[in-house]
Parts: structure tokens; C-alpha cells; sequence
């Protein structure tokens, strides 16, 4: 069963936010994933959505995909969330999909 994920800290890169995410009710963040602006806009292109909802969203698809599990670690893993169309048929669909049904 996926885990209720939540951002734990976001900030500007270069051309790109980088969250820490990790399950709710954690200490640590596990997961650092860039979002770049370029796919924001493919998948939030009214903007509708905030970077950190599109960078969970996107990790809530991976997860959902049986590509990794969000657990408690010993220092955060790095993902980059354009790498999900590799991983994951679809992707682009299932995360803007998933948006949707968030709002």
C-alpha cells in the first residue's frame, strides 16, 4: 500500500524546485526530486497546480507503479522527475491524471 507523502522542503535550482519528500509522519526526508520547469509545464501547463503538488504527484505514480517504495531511509535517495517516462508506461497520462483527481 503507497504511503501518504508529503514536502518537506522545497527550493529554486537551476531551472528547476528540488523537494525533499517523505512519508508523512517522518522525520527524515527521503527522497530529493527536481522538477524541472519544463515538465511542470507539460503536466501543469494552466499552472493550476503548485511545483510540490506535480513533484508528489509524480512520486505518488512511481510509487503506485511498484518502482520504489518511500520508506524511511538513511539519507535521501535523488530523483529526477522527467525519469519517470522511462520507468513508468504512461506516465505522463497517470500524473496528470492523478492531478485531476487531486483538485
Amino acid at each position: 500500500m503507497p504511503n501518504e507523502l508529503e514536502v518537506a522542503t522545497e527550493r529554486e535550482g537551476r531551472a528547476c524546485w528540488v523537494f525533499q519528500i517523505r512519508p508523512k509522519g517522518q522525520s527524515a526526508p527521503d527522497w530529493e526530486v527536481t522538477l524541472a520547469w519544463a515538465d511542470y509545464d507539460w503536466w501543469s501547463p494552466t499552472g493550476r497546480h503548485t511545483p510540490s503538488e506535480v513533484a508528489l504527484a509524480v512520486m505518488h505514480v512511481l510509487e503506485d507503479a511498484s518502482k520504489i517504495e518511500i520508506e524511511s531511509s538513511a539519507g535521501p535517495r535523488r530523483f529526477d522527475a522527467s525519469n519517470i517516462r522511462r520507468l513508468v508506461p504512461g506516465a505522463d497520462r497517470l500524473i496528470v491524471g492523478r492531478l485531476q483527481l487531486a483538485r
